[in-house]
């Protein structure tokens, strides 16, 4: 009878699966100024991320590219500066504002108003009515 048990218990503990080890996640801690922690956060916050996920998102990055992000200039220099556009973006800009215009001819000073030309259009309907 005991060895019956003993066979019974060994053939338990051997097809018993083998015990996964738990995966454990690393902390990271960087110092980071506060001024850019605090913004950073917000901005995290608004794009519904947290600084884990950016921190996860980095060193992935690292991994695949094996170099570290090239910056676009330090946040003071950037501060308050407009991008300018090219010749080519600016005419692209013209010929949709010029598409977007509603009126008899290209806008100027004395072309009408909005205002005169929903007037004019409800007077020019409702007279076929009259």
């Amino acid at each position: 009878m005991r060895l019956i048990v003993l066979i019974v218990a060994q053939y338990y503990i051997m097809m018993k699966p083998p015990r996964k080890e738990a995966i454990m996640d690393a902390t990271v801690s960087a110092r980071v100024p506060v001024a850019v922690k605090a913004e950073g956060n917000a901005l995290l916050s608004e794009l519904g991320a947290t600084p884990s996920q950016l921190i996860n998102a980095a060193y992935r990055y690292v991994l695949a590219e094996r170099r570290l992000p090239e910056p676009r200039g330090t946040l003071e220099r950037q501060q308050g500066q407009h991008r300018q556009l090219s010749a080519g973006q600016q005419a692209r800009i013209a010929r949709s504002l010029r598409a977007m215009y509603v009126g008899d001819s290209s806008p100027a000073a004395e072309a009408p108003s909005f205002k005169q030309q929903l007037n004019q259009a409800r007077d020019d309907r409702y007279a076929r009515f009259a």
